[in-house]
């Protein structure tokens, strides 16, 4: 199936002027930054404010919600995690809303972040300065879509990927400043002991 049978598409809101950013109120912003192939799903803690523009409660973001960077090289997709009824998306990002039970937007998300479907969406960038994706192109992807329990596998199996690559990273870390530790320690030994010489 085309991807545009399985989800309505739109853009975030299109704001006319530059994005006001502000300390408090206002409603929160999933800005391109926000969307990450391999941070799992977004959540509203933590996004930037913005003033409220006009109409916002329309482009209200709702959990489930699949957010595709359409400007730039990094065509990445996130899916919103948050319940927060404040969360609009920037206008870079095109906002999918699966439209009906045939589908999960998970499984959707997985799908397009794949190396194999992002060299797809590449061939169907356009602009020359800054490279973008026309939503008619995305929508005209072709999604093979296998039965609910084999997404739901798809899923977990792609969960657990992602809590390990985070885990890694975690590991990584503290090598680092146990091996930084170490040497520090060895450096200092060794002054001492000309000191003490």
């Amino acid at each position: 199936m085309r991807l545009g049978e399985l989800v309505e598409m739109r853009t975030g809101y299109p704001f006319r002027k530059r994005i006001p950013f502000v300390e408090k109120d206002g409603c929160r912003l999933v800005q391109m930054g926000d969307v990450s192939a391999t941070k799992g799903p977004i959540w509203d803690s933590g996004l930037a404010r913005v003033e409220a523009p006009g109409d916002w409660q329309k482009h209200v973001l709702h959990c489930g919600d699949l957010l595709f960077v359409a400007r730039g090289v990094r065509n990445e997709t996130a899916t919103f995690g948050g319940e927060a009824a404040d969360v609009i998306a920037a206008p870079h990002l095109f906002v999918m809303r699966c439209n009906g039970r045939s589908v999960s937007a998970e499984y959707l998300g997985w799908y397009l972040n794949l190396p194999e479907t992002r060299e797809l969406i590449k061939k169907v960038r356009g602009g020359s300065a800054v490279p973008f994706v026309p939503m008619a192109a995305l929508a005209g992807l072709e999604v093979p879509v296998p039965s609910m329990e084999v997404q739901n596998t798809i899923v977990c199996i792609d969960r657990l990927k992602l809590r390990e690559l985070e885990l890694l990273e975690e590991i990584r870390g503290r090598r680092r400043v146990l091996v930084d530790g170490l040497m520090l320690g060895a450096v200092r030994r060794q002054t001492e002991l000309r000191v003490a010489g």
